[in-house]
């Protein structure tokens, strides 16, 4: 039986080095858009990716297809970028049929993320907060609004997430350490595993992982039939992890 790994990459498997523990080995896994290393991958990580690696990896995460190029480890199969918006099929074609799905819900959302982004540079000048918005872009399709701090001071997001909250059902706010993104509620990484499942995998048996480390990964590890969590994460500590 096949194991079909759905692996989310920042913070499960590398992390930029503020975020590396302390005294442990480094290797650069990611790049930065002039090439130097911007994310590390520890030891143990590479050991865990190893073993996964022994199945069919496919990466879920939230990084735009430019991002996605910029990592340094060894994929051959589909991938899951922004937020499930975009599937790449085996070989990097973009995955048409998932594209027909999205592609018209996501048009309806265009103006929206523009005036959310105008919005939070609004709020960043009002209260001298310092953040980024920008609009993430894939295929010519506008996808969902990432914040950030530059100098990595996440509590300068607070005010941005209390401006956003009134947005409804249509966009989910997904917050993890000095990411705020904005995310159209047609999206999900969990549709997208099964849109994957369905499409390349059908009438195979499978047996499915799901790696992630923070909230908005939790309804994909749902759809999988095991979940593994990094210690230290956002999710391991909503379910209960003792301090070491």
């Amino acid at each position: 039986m096949r194991v079909v790994v759905f692996l989310d990459l920042d913070g499960s498997v590398f992390q930029t080095r503020p975020k590396c523990p302390p005294g442990e080995p480094l290797r650069p896994a990611a790049r930065a858009r002039d090439g130097s290393p911007l994310s590390f991958i520890t030891d143990r990580q590479r050991a865990v990716f190893d073993l996964l690696n022994g199945g069919t990896v496919i990466p879920t995460t939230a990084r735009s297809l430019d991002a996605f190029r910029r990592v340094d480890l060894p994929f051959a199969h589909a991938a899951i970028l922004d937020f499930g918006g975009v599937v790449l099929a085996p070989g990097g074609a973009l995955d048409e049929a998932w594209d027909a799905v999205v592609r018209p819900q996501l048009r309806d959302t265009a103006a929206d993320l523009d005036a959310a982004r105008a919005a939070v540079e609004r709020v960043s000048a009002r209260l001298g907060l310092g953040v980024t918005a920008r609009v993430i872009r894939d295929f010519d399709l506008p996808l969902y609004l990432v914040v950030k701090h530059p100098g990595g001071d996440a509590t300068r997001l607070e005010p941005v997430r209390d401006a956003l909250r009134g947005l409804g059902e249509r966009f989910g706010l997904h917050v993890n350490d000095n990411n705020l993104s904005l995310v159209p509620a047609c999206l999900g990484k969990e549709r997208a595993v099964r849109h994957v499942l369905a499409a390349y995998f059908a009438g195979e048996p499978v047996a499915t992982v799901g790696a992630g480390d923070g909230f908005s990964d939790a309804a994909f590890l749902g759809v999988c039939d095991f979940a593994a969590v990094p210690r230290g994460s956002q999710l391991s500590q909503r379910l209960g992890e003792r301090p070491a």
